[in-house]
């Protein structure tokens, strides 16, 4: 049988970019799980994940990559199919998607430049997604940091926290300097985004 790899992907670079606040793009990789299929089942079968590929915008490091796995949601059923849930163990997956929740408002939060505390409708509206995909495309800010190796993998950047608006490192901008996050310029045309 003959395999033809020429449009195979080369290896991604491996090296890690130095600890700092960026600016990421998200990309969600499909996994085929929960209602839509944007979300990831972990391998404990309860636990429904987003898979985010994020991608540095701008400066030196501009296309190297930071991936995260998001909790979002969390199957506390008895189906026949799944394991039962050790009691001990229930509490740390109710906290891992709270976790996740809060982490996924903040990226929106930071994407949008929405103050954390900010409740009005605009807000609150900003905050509802219809379908996980619509993160594609989002760009937000983000404390990024090395882990050191473990668990037989290498060392991986991680994404440490999301920089949002009422944090002192969230760039501002200035008078004749546009903001570039966004989703899509579709989606964005004509809302108005509060800074």
């Amino acid at each position: 049988m003959a395999v033809d790899l020429n449009d195979a992907e080369t290896q991604r670079d491996r090296s890690l970019i130095p600890p700092g606040v960026y600016c990421l793009e998200i990309t969600v990789k499909r996994g085929g799980a929960g209602e839509d299929g944007w979300l990831k089942l972990a391998k404990n079968l309860r636990s429904l994940m987003l898979n985010l590929e994020c991608k540095v915008v701008g400066g030196d490091y501009a296309g190297k990559k930071v991936f995260d796995l998001i909790t979002v949601e969390f199957d506390e059923s008895d189906d026949l199919h799944l394991s039962p849930i050790e009691p001990s163990k229930l509490e740390n997956y109710r906290t891992s998607v709270r976790m996740g929740r809060s982490k996924l408002r903040a990226i929106i939060d930071s994407g949008f430049g929405l103050d954390p505390k900010d409740d009005s409708f605009v807000a609150k509206e900003k905050r509802k997604l219809t379908s996980y995909g619509e993160l594609v495309g989002l760009q937000f800010y983000a404390q990024v940091e090395e882990q050191p190796a473990r668990d037989g993998y290498g060392p991986r950047n991680v994404i440490d926290f999301i920089i949002t608006p009422d944090l002192p490192d969230y760039p501002k901008p200035s008078a004749n300097t546009a903001v570039a996050l966004k989703r899509t310029a579709a989606e964005d045309l004509n809302d108005e985004i509060n800074i």
